[in-house]
């Protein structure tokens, strides 16, 4: 055996893996692309708030990738994360509904949210709104409840799919309401609200970013938000607590995950990644543009939000009765 020839592979081999550590990565992390898996389609909140995050997570020599994984109300991506490599070139971009909420409604969830992922950090935070078509006789939630009561057979409401945050507002509403609201899924957020603004359903509930461009053009016209207070880039829109549906309040962060196989070491170079990159001054604005609220949060804090998401869920889904087959 050539000993010197394995000598010279040792040496070359710490030299590359000092050089990568300057960077504050391994290099056989800089050697290969991180991926930022979406359970969503593209252009919604999910997949834009991917694809800002992934130019600020870029370390030299690093390539940030945004893979969409839609369907089965975001468990495919979940899963395609679970079962990825356990290298920390994987990571999950989640809204908290899909770790804490959806694996409460399927009678076999793909994963176990507390078992299977890593947190990395939180990111963001947003609310919902609750809109109809721009040319609808409504103008406030009072009028959609009401008219709902005497035509429930037409109270139809769109959201981005089974078992979202969404379905659930639109749970609690209609108990609030009394009113049995038709839930109609969709794959995602834009063919419901396409749906909406030519007529063929009454309502809709989705994440308030994505409408706030056809409500400012007068195509939808959103008639509430989930938030405690008001929204500040709409303010003429009031809460569902102040127009008197206090039991419709949602405000649901975005989490960074990864597979809870990853290395102690690799797992807090990545929450360290992050933290880095929500500290650069970009991150402020690209937020607001995206209509979502900046939450860093680190990984004890996020395990700890996503606790109480799970319990709260938990008693809402027991409450509520709603059950998913697959």
């Amino acid at each position: 055996m050539d000993t010197s020839f394995n000598r010279r592979k040792a040496l070359l081999g710490a030299t590359a893996l000092s050089a990568g550590s300057l960077f504050g990565r391994p290099a056989w992390a800089q050697q290969k692309v991180l991926r930022i898996v979406v359970g969503f389609p593209a252009g919604g909140t999910a997949d834009r708030l991917a694809r800002v995050l992934a130019p600020l997570l870029a370390t030299p020599g690093q390539t940030v990738i945004v893979e969409n994984k839609p369907g089965a109300s975001g468990q495919i991506a979940a899963d395609a994360t679970r079962q990825a490599p356990p290298d920390g070139n994987t990571l999950l971009l989640t809204p908290s509904s899909v770790l804490s909420m959806v694996p409460l409604l399927y009678k076999k969830p793909m994963y176990d949210s507390r078992q299977d992922f890593a947190p990395v950090g939180c990111v963001c935070d947003h609310s919902f709104g609750f809109a109809v078509p721009g040319n609808s006789p409504f103008q406030t939630l009072a009028d959609f409840a009401a008219w709902a009561k005497k035509n429930p057979s037409e109270a139809t409401y769109a959201t981005p799919g089974p078992g979202s945050g969404p379905h659930f507002l639109g749970t609690l509403w209609s108990r609030e309401i009394g009113v049995p609201l038709a839930h109609v899924p969709y794959k995602g957020v834009a063919p419901g609200l396409q749906d909406l603004m030519g007529g063929q359903i009454a309502s809709t509930f989705n994440p308030l970013p994505t409408m706030l461009e056809f409500h400012r053009a007068g195509r939808i016209r959103i008639l509430g938000v989930t938030n405690p207070n008001r929204v500040a880039s709409i303010p003429a829109v009031p809460t569902f607590t102040e127009s008197g549906f206090s039991a419709v309040e949602l405000v649901e962060w975005y989490g960074l995950f990864t597979s809870s196989k990853v290395s102690e070491v690799t797992l807090a170079l990545l929450q360290s990644q992050l933290s880095q990159a929500l500290s650069r001054p970009e991150i402020v604005p690209a937020a607001r543009s995206l209509e979502v609220e900046p939450k860093p949060v680190d990984a004890a804090g996020l395990k700890r939000l996503l606790e109480i998401d799970i319990k709260h869920w938990s008693e809402v889904v027991k409450a509520t009765g709603i059950q998913l087959e697959s």
